[in-house]
């Protein structure tokens, strides 16, 4: 029996999950203090962990490594909503992926600016030479590929990622250039693959678009008022994500 962990920033995000996934099993709270339970669900042979992380790259990572003290974890899945960085993505579109990149965190040196990978170090341009910053999952449970849905647009690529709420197009456009044409952006996928990857655990990112890229400034309204619409899209796909797994354990 598989064990599936999904982390969502936001309750909007995890009620639309949860809503979708039928009767709760079990509630385990880890950490009183930090805010940290997870309940548990059962579909079909797998067994479905989900939690609440707040936003942010350090909410993240920090509750998602008490989680994995406490757990078996064979799949991370971070879903929830991100902003498009690109003019092609529009409201409810669905980016799902196993490479991000950390926008905000880079080496700002006289010879250029370097982005790095949590927990390295680029002191000068020679050692920037063939290097990736792109966080990439190794493995997983499912094949991204094969992920359809007839009406949800599902498109592959790079999320950005960092510990910044990005406002405004103009700093969309700056990111998606820096970051190899990244799709979206948000708060928490560096987190989680940071620790998912420290932990040897193949993780992928599936994110709605809850914003467009926008030249009117109306990024901010947009994602207020398509939060639960987004959420909801971010739910079936996650539906959809498990049974493409249970499908590929019982060919197994």
């Amino acid at each position: 029996m598989k064990n599936i962990l999904f982390i969502c920033a936001l309750n909007e995000e995890k009620t639309a999950l949860t809503n979708l996934l039928g009767s709760l099993k079990n509630t385990h709270l880890l950490s009183e203090a930090l805010q940290v339970s997870v309940e548990q669900y059962q579909h079909h042979d797998l067994t479905v962990y989900v939690s609440e992380s707040g936003m942010g790259s350090v909410n993240a990572a920090s509750k998602l490594a008490i989680i994995l003290q406490h757990f078996t974890i064979d799949q991370i899945l971070l879903i929830g909503v991100g902003g498009a960085l690109h003019s092609s993505l529009e409201i409810g579109d669905m980016l799902v992926t196993d490479q991000v990149i950390q926008h905000d965190y880079y080496s700002s040196l006289a010879q250029g600016n370097y982005l790095m990978r949590p927990g390295d170090l680029i002191l000068d341009a020679a050692q920037s030479n063939g290097y990736n910053p792109v966080l990439a999952s190794s493995g997983g449970l499912f094949p991204i590929d094969q992920l359809n849905h007839s009406e949800i647009n599902i498109v592959k690529g790079i999320m950005a990622s960092g510990s910044e709420f990005v406002g405004t197009s103009e700093r969309k456009n700056a990111i998606h250039q820096q970051c190899q044409n990244a799709l979206l952006v948000d708060m928490e996928a560096c987190g989680i693959a940071t620790i998912a990857n420290q932990s040897g655990i193949p993780f992928t990112v599936a994110k709605t678009v809850s914003d467009k890229l926008h030249a009117d400034g109306s990024i901010s309204q947009d994602f207020s008022q398509f939060l639960a619409h987004a959420s909801r899209n971010a739910a079936i796909i996650a539906q959809l994500i498990l049974d493409l797994i249970n499908a590929k354990n019982h060919h197994l």
